[in-house]
């Protein structure tokens, strides 16, 4: 069960791939729509849809592919009942709802520019905040650089991949041959002291190495328990 809320809690980060932040305020107006049993239903599917795929617990954006019209209805409903506000009795939604949709536009816009130019100072500073979009940023030019590096290291390796706490799931670096324990370079996930030494003494002729994918640059050095 815990594992299970675990995962729900990183996974319900993804819904917002579907919502720019300004549709937050179109979300907000969303909520009256709930009383129209309609309504509700979609927000029921939804939280269904949720919690049904968090049971399997490998994950690719593309499982909650299937969500996507019920998202874009969320949003448009949400618009049109923003459109439909007043304040002292005077109209003042359709002027809310298209500031909004302007706010979207302008929010695309950003980062449709600060995508162009990828390589960047300013846009490598910012994209770990970005909302997690499945755009495999570096690649496979990282890779390249990290195989480089591998490649000059003498014998056979083993190397632990250690995420920071922000890292995005999309960009997953532990790929591995079908042959694990004849290939060259055998990759694993970072555990614990406890749980890499097992790993270690297994692969007892093989030199370990820590690869960290998140710091700029990116670090490979040799695994210090």
């Amino acid at each position: 069960m815990r594992a299970y809320l675990e995962r729900l809690e990183y996974r319900v980060r993804c819904y917002r791939f579907f919502f720019l932040p300004p549709l937050y305020l179109a979300l907000a107006a969303f909520l009256p729509a709930l009383r129209q049993y309609r309504f509700a239903w979609v927000a029921v599917t939804l939280a269904l849809f949720a919690l049904g795929a968090n049971f399997f617990p490998a994950f690719q954006v593309h499982y909650i592919a299937a969500a996507t019209c019920l998202c874009v209805l969320l949003s448009v409903t949400g618009l049109e009942w923003l459109g439909r506000l007043t304040i002292g009795g005077r109209p003042a939604g359709a002027e809310a709802a298209r500031l909004v949709f302007f706010l979207c536009v302008a929010h695309f816009l950003l980062w449709y520019g600060l995508h162009v130019f990828d390589t960047g100072e300013i846009s490598r500073a910012v994209q770990s905040y970005e909302t997690w979009d499945n755009i495999n940023h570096g690649n496979p030019e990282r890779r390249i650089a990290v195989n480089r590096q591998l490649d000059q290291a003498p014998g056979d390796v083993l190397v632990f991949v250690r995420y920071a706490p922000r890292h995005l799931f999309q960009e997953e670096w532990v790929w591995n041959a079908a042959d694990i324990d004849g290939a060259r370079v055998v990759w694993a996930r970072d555990l614990g002291p406890e749980e890499n030494a097992r790993l270690i003494a297994y692969y007892p002729a093989r030199t370990p190495l820590l690869f960290e994918p998140d710091p700029r640059p990116m670090r490979l050095t040799p695994y210090q328990p």
